[in-house]
């Protein structure tokens, strides 16, 4: 465990035990409205919410859960004290019994539902001014909920970034979305515990039972939305090694591009999802090299000919086409495939476009592309230190590449993640199955950024390379 995590976690602990004591205090845990049986129906639909949450995969740390709608009912039809004993004897049974979880992880989730459950309750409650009245307070639910998501946010991002060695903010920006959006999601889903509510107080524990079946409806549509994405990914996956089986010496370019991609989307404030729609565009951008007519131009070992140069420009487009036939595969992430290699300047290709005309994923791919290309060693040169390849960066900034990307990706220490990806000046790097490259001896070369334009600006250039940049 990191020492930061560590901080997070007393912090959160302590918040959350003082709480409990208030509420214990204040509330004496007396018997909760519709008795000890309905407290215990709460439990049991909670423990199955948890028990039953959905992996994200694609290496994500986090789980999504339909727990929010018992926890947040909670919240308004019992006290304080009696709403964070549910949801804690809910928390932990499921840790207890179903999850291996490492116990300061468990200790974290336990106390930052306190402060959730805690922290809703205690809203509606004041608002409302008793929390156990009919009808439900719609002024009090709504801060009820926020109160619930804001918090649940807050501190599940504060742990994850502690927990895996990064920086608060961004994990924040990304759990949050774009304009709030994902809270926004959550807050709208969440009127199905008002209706949980009504039926409790109105049928007690078969007021809870009827709301097991569209909750697990639910959960059963979202478990199939992420195996379809799950499914699309390992597609990407076979895809992505079979074009590196046509250039063995750019082994592990695409899956560096589309990590590094990610990274930038989330520096730019993008939400998760259209950070991955980056990620998938940015794994798939040389999928049009799959063609067997580009194979004898990607292994030449000299520089190409006027016709060999046209021909491995229509790559892109190529690849676009491709993957139009996919029908699953979003426009967003077509587009960006088929126009990662045109400027800012408009000297690019395949239809000339520029400035804001260029979709930003193809933009942040192009980017990327020649990043990975200068600090990676060819067998006709060395990579780049990143002190050359930050001034090529530079040098570039509004004529090969957008300057907001390039601002970003200067200020975020973005040049030093990627050549952790590349091994740069270390041992090799596993990523996602594969074995990155290591780089030796990073000389400076001779040569300039543009050449390192993913695929065919090297031979466009006047000093003469020996073969295709990736």
């Amino acid at each position: 465990m990191r020492k930061p995590f560590w901080v997070v976690l007393s912090i959160v602990a302590t918040a959350a035990i003082a709480l409990w004591l208030s509420a214990y205090r204040s509330y004496g845990l007396q018997t909760p409205s519709g008795g000890w049986q309905g407290f215990a129906a709460f439990v049991f639909v909670g423990l199955l919410a948890q028990v039953a949450a959905n992996d994200f995969g694609s290496g994500r740390p986090a789980k999504s859960s339909m727990a929010f709608v018992p926890f947040i009912t909670g919240a308004i039809v019992f006290r304080p004290d009696v709403a964070i004993l549910a949801a804690l004897l809910a928390v932990g049974l499921s840790a207890v019994l179903f999850e291996k979880r490492r116990r300061p992880v468990t200790v974290f989730n336990l106390a930052q539902t306190t402060l959730s459950v805690g922290g809703a309750a205690y809203c509606y409650t004041w608002i409302s001014a008793s929390g156990t009245t009919h009808p439900i307070d719609a002024a009090g639910f709504a801060v009820s909920a926020l109160c619930f998501f804001g918090v649940n946010i807050l501190t599940n991002s504060a742990g994850l970034a502690a927990l895996h060695g990064l920086a608060w903010p961004p994990v924040l920006r990304q759990m949050v979305g774009p304009l709030g959006a994902n809270l926004w999601y959550d807050f709208l889903a969440s009127p199905f515990s008002v209706i949980t509510a009504v039926l409790y107080r109105q049928y007690n524990v078969i007021g809870v039972a009827v709301i097991v079946l569209p909750l697990f409806l639910f959960r059963h549509s979202y478990s199939k939305t992420i195996d379809f994405e799950k499914a699309i990914q390992a597609l990407l996956q076979v895809l992505v090694k079979a074009i590196e089986t046509r250039d063995p010496y750019t082994k592990g370019h695409s899956i560096r591009v589309a990590t590094l991609a990610k990274a930038i989307a989330l520096d730019l404030g993008l939400g998760r999802r259209k950070a991955e729609l980056v990620e998938w565009a940015a794994l798939l951008h040389d999928i049009g090299k799959i063609d067997a007519v580009y194979a004898e131009v990607i292994q030449k070992p000299h520089a190409l000919s006027a016709d060999e140069r046209q021909l491995i420009r229509t790559h892109a487009s190529h690849g676009a086409d491709l993957l139009e036939s996919l029908s699953t595969l979003p426009p967003e992430v077509i587009k960006a495939v088929r126009y990662h290699h045109e400027r800012h300047d408009g000297q690019g290709y395949p239809d000339g476009l520029h400035g804001d005309q260029i979709p930003l994923s193809a933009r942040i791919i192009m980017i990327c592309d020649s990043i990975d290309a200068m600090l990676s060693d060819r067998p006709y040169r060395k990579a780049r230190a990143l002190s050359a390849v930050r001034s090529e960066l530079e040098r570039c900034r509004g004529s090969q590449f957008d300057p907001g990307v390039i601002d970003t990706i200067l200020s975020h220490n973005t040049l030093e993640r990627a050549a952790e990806l590349v091994g740069h000046g270390a041992a090799a790097t596993p990523l996602m199955g594969i074995v990155l490259p290591s780089v030796q001896d990073p000389a400076k070369p001779t040569v300039t950024a543009e050449e390192y334009q993913s695929v065919t600006v090297m031979a466009e250039t006047t000093i003469p390379p020996s073969r295709v940049a990736s």
